[in-house]
């Protein structure tokens, strides 16, 4: 049986909840690829570094977006446990994204990219694997929460192994974002405006 949300906004639309979260580090990944860009370090398959990005933006708008549970191994033989998510089309505003990396003597020195102040950052076809996400309100139209992995056909080259859950949906616009991903790949992105910096210390967005 199934219910209908009391505060859905009009068939096939809700509001911002769970449902929405798992479809969110899907936009996230244009805010990591902005920091890939920075890198110049940007490929289809590579090794996971054992290390996540945050990323944090004011406002994030896709369409055709989707993903599924996963796991990712990092070169360092460890497993993490991942929602594995991509995006056809997305524009984030207020744009920043750090990473951490402990260099000897030095300690903890932090690489930030900030973008979007002055107009959104856009990205096309792109995929990341993200573990966590906070955020403010937003909508999801067009969902469909418990599609099996396989049968997902709203982004290009992201289906997974038949019987994993996943979840899609055609549009999905979300404020006061935060997450973290541990890759990000393909795609393109144009940024607008880019301000990169590395410090001694931790620097991160949150």
């Amino acid at each position: 049986m199934t219910t209908r949300n009391p505060d859905a906004l009009e068939e096939g639309r809700t509001r911002w909840g769970r449902t929405a979260v798992l479809l969110v580090p899907s936009l996230g990944v244009v805010g990591v690829l902005a920091l890939a860009v920075a890198q110049g370090a940007l490929a289809a398959s590579f090794g996971v570094s054992g290390q996540n990005f945050k990323v944090t933006a004011a406002r994030v708008e896709g369409t055709n977006v989707a993903g599924y549970l996963d796991t990712v191994r990092s070169v360092d033989g460890k497993s993490h446990p991942v929602m594995l998510a991509g995006v056809e089309k997305a524009e984030m505003t207020d744009v920043c994204t750090s990473a951490v990396v402990d260099i000897p003597v030095l300690g903890p020195v932090s690489l930030k990219v900030l973008s979007g102040q002055n107009g959104p950052v856009s990205g096309t076809n792109v995929v990341a694997d993200s573990d966590s996400l906070f955020g403010g309100r937003g909508t999801v139209s067009g969902v469909e929460a418990g599609r099996d992995a396989s049968t997902l056909d709203k982004v290009n080259g992201v289906s997974g192994p038949p019987g994993r859950f996943a979840v899609q949906a055609e549009s999905l616009t979300a404020t006061d974002v935060r997450s973290t991903a541990w890759s990000a790949s393909g795609g393109t992105v144009e940024l607008s405006g880019m301000d990169v910096s590395v410090k001694v210390g931790r620097h991160e967005c949150y």
